[in-house]
């Protein structure tokens, strides 16, 4: 069989969505990614090109995802397989680990580092398994060969004096250079014979060890007497695991094959066989034991240890009357770090993130990584008043704020990060009835919530939150099929002149969902860039938007620019420029007319490959904008550096230039600045006169705003664009 140069997973969903998703995210790790879109497709992948991972949804039309699983257990296969499932019912979980599923994974997954994650884990126990299996039969051929060669020697001994005489020679060959140790032992115990080879793994040498009593190395009188009782018994034994017991005391886990001997004449009876050194095998099977209950990287405990210890916090806590708390972080803008200065320096910064958390660590506490940048901090026994419990918790949470946000020196690298953290408390009330995972789902809400409120902050779980995770939640699964269902569309923002005629138009993507309306980009647009679901979205606008400005310049309107608003996640993908070039060839838009529109916090976020990215975008002829210039990051330092064309003033400073002087100092800064570096400047947000005056009068020369339009559907601006201005 061909050796693969990626591991091949194999995504079993009827969801096309989740499938594309998965797909588009594992080839950016150099995974190779088929698919089928139901169990019977997927079993015949399976069949046909033996993959080395499976993710499979659990209900599927006509096979379902544990049909999937049984077919693999029943032929024997040892391929890894991930359930990947929108049901968080236990007995489905339960059901399909029963049949073989390696993880359990709910979606939609919030964080794919989690999905990226179990994959690279059930890859490396899937190839400690092989290996170890592999190692395994190797030493029992290598084993069985010998023991073979060795008895037909000693038969052809006993046959003739002359082929003794004749074999003498080849038998001390072979038998001072075993690599295995072969051994004779009488039924008193007496070692008679046994191999040189006995010095290779152990302090022992042959002439100093024949003679001696077996319980000499074999020290266990119980498994001494277990093996003895077998050979009776049975005639021989085979991988029989033994502990020698080296001259200094070691402890050398051993595996032998032995036969019971019956001799002829005065000979007497005896126990023959080899004897191996298993000490990697069992580190094998040990590192293999070890991974399922630890992290890898951090040697924390993993999601698997941390619930089963936090269902135990929880019976204690309710049947003592006390409290407990499980503390959820996630570090802060870590993806930048991985990004820029690669994941060996990400890892480091991990590790030394773990080391941290574990500083004053009581012996009932767990910290646990469960995967990418998050950790979790468990709690046990705060007391029985909870208000208390709650300090307690918002203290430790404090003093690991402070504790992470101390700088970090890795390799030449001098590092900052801030975690998040959302706190749960558990018994949630009266007679509460809360799994571990539902616990934990609580703190990842609360996690959110502080992301959400700006990073760098404690916030404890409140019901309301997690109403809000589920009306987030059905906002993703809506929006997955939003697109194939033609809910989504494009409207048009005139920009203008002074006196109102069209120079171009700002792009802005709405979502009119069938039942509820339209809904505000505000709400689904953090949904998508939160899920990847911006990725497809954002290619969507793009794509859909170049297919209007083709269709009105061919029709001889007069649309000069065409702004299209970019997505951090979408900008930050290795391939955004490539899919830009690709959509130009497909729709044949002319580039000159295509304005892209980033934000502050994008460009400053990793300066060297934004300018690349800026740069080999210029080079397709597009012209690029800072979209509400001055509202976040202090970006004036890189300006001169980037290849920048418009800045857009924020409608913020705008809409108070007539009551609030600090903001009308502002927007004239920003002009004249613009002015200096010879960039061209649009105001959006201009709703009156005065705002149109005052900016014009400042040297502002094109605007955006409902004093000209509001946004409008292609149709409408396609009328507008007819007229050349909007009154």
């Amino acid at each position: 069989m061909t050796q693969r140069k990626n591991p091949l997973i194999l995504t079993i969903d009827d969801e096309e969505n989740i499938r594309d998703s998965f797909r588009l995210f594992l080839e950016d790790f150099e995974y190779d990614v088929i698919e089928a879109s139901n169990g019977r497709e997927g079993i015949q992948k399976i069949k046909q090109d033996r993959p080395d991972l499976v993710l499979c949804d659990l209900r599927m039309p006509d096979i379902d995802g544990l049909e999937v699983l049984q077919f693999i257990k029943d032929q024997g296969q040892e391929i890894p397989i991930i359930v990947v499932s929108g049901t968080g019912i236990i007995g489905d979980a339960i059901e399909a680990i029963r049949r073989g599923a390696w993880n359990y994974l709910l979606k939609p997954i919030q964080d794919m580092s989690v999905l990226l994650h179990a994959i690279s884990q059930a890859l490396e126990r899937s190839r400690l398994l092989s290996e170890n299996k592999a190692y395994q039969e190797h030493l029992e051929e290598e084993v069985s060969r010998r023991t073979e060669a060795l008895q037909k020697t000693m038969q052809e001994l006993n046959q003739s004096h002359q082929k003794v005489k004749d074999n003498e020679e080849k038998y001390r060959l072979i038998f001072e250079n075993l690599q295995d140790v072969y051994f004779e032992f009488l039924l008193d115990g007496t070692i008679y014979e046994i191999s040189p080879s006995i010095s290779l793994f152990s302090l022992y040498q042959r002439e100093k060890i024949l003679g001696e009593n077996i319980s000499t190395i074999f020290p266990s009188t119980q498994k001494r007497e277990r093996l003895m009782s077998m050979l009776r018994r049975e005639g021989s034994v085979t991988d029989y695991e033994i502990y020698l017991q080296d001259s200094d005391g070691t402890l050398i886990p051993c595996s032998l094959n032995a036969r019971y001997q019956e001799t002829a004449g005065k000979n007497p009876d005896k126990i023959c066989g080899t004897m191996r050194d298993i000490t990697e095998r069992k580190q094998a099977e040990a590192r293999i034991e070890y991974l399922a209950y630890f992290d890898a990287l951090t040697e924390l405990p993993n999601r698997r240890l941390l619930l089963d210890r936090l269902e135990q916090n929880i019976s204690r806590a309710r049947r003592h009357g006390h409290y407990g708390a499980m503390l959820f972080l996630d570090l802060d803008r870590f993806k930048n770090i991985n990004d820029s200065l690669g994941h060996p320096i990400g890892d480091a910064l991990l590790k030394e993130v773990s080391k941290r958390l574990t500083i004053d660590l009581r012996t009932e506490d767990t910290v646990s990584r469960l995967g990418g940048d998050e950790f979790v901090l468990l709690l046990s026994d705060l007391g029985t008043d909870p208000v208390n419990a709650a300090a307690i918790a918002q203290q430790k949470a404090e003093n690991i704020q402070e504790r992470l946000a101390q700088k970090y020196q890795i390799s030449e690298h001098v590092l900052h990060v801030t975690p998040s953290i959302g706190v749960a408390m558990f018994p949630s009330g009266e007679g509460g009835t809360e799994s571990g995972n539902d616990i934990l789902r609580y703190a990842d809400t609360a996690m959110y919530r502080a992301k959400d409120d700006g990073r760098d902050t404690i916030r404890f779980f409140l019901p309301s939150m997690q109403s809000a995770a589920d009306e987030r939640l059905a906002i993703e699964k809506e929006l997955r099929y939003a697109m194939e269902k033609n809910e989504l569309s494009l409207f048009f923002q005139p920009q203008v002149e002074q006196s109102g005629a069209i120079i171009g138009a700002e792009t802005l993507l709405r979502w009119r969902h069938p039942e509820k309306g339209f809904i505000s980009p505000t709400i689904f647009i953090p949904v998508a860039e939160a899920t990847g679901l911006i990725l497809p979205i954002g290619h969507w606008v793009l794509k859909t938007a170049c297919k209007y400005l083709k269709k009105w310049t061919d029709d001889g309107l007069p649309v000069k620019h065409l702004a299209v608003n970019v997505s951090p996640r979408q900008f930050r993908h290795p391939d955004f420029v490539h899919q830009v070039h690709a959509i130009f060839e497909e729709t044949g838009a002319d580039p000159s007319l295509l304005g892209l529109e980033l934000t502050e916090g994008m460009v400053i976020d990793n300066v060297v490959d934004t300018i690349e990215k800026m740069q080999a975008l210029k080079q397709l002829g597009i012209e690029l904008s800072i979209d509400d210039f001055g509202t976040g990051y202090s970006s004036l330092a890189y300006l001169k550096q980037m290849p920048l064309d418009i800045l857009k003033i924020d409608q913020s400073f705008v809409r108070d230039i007539a009551s609030d002087a600090n903001d009308a100092a502002i927007v004239d800064t920003i002009i004249s600045m613009a002015a200096h570096l010879e960039l061209k400047v649009i105001a959006e947000g201009v709703e009156t006169e005065f705002e149109l005056t005052f900016l014009a009068g400042k040297g502002c020369k094109m605007f955006q705003g409902y004093h000209f339009s509001r946004p409008v559907p292609d149709a409408e601006f396609t009328k507008q664009l007819q007229k050349g201005k909007v009154f």
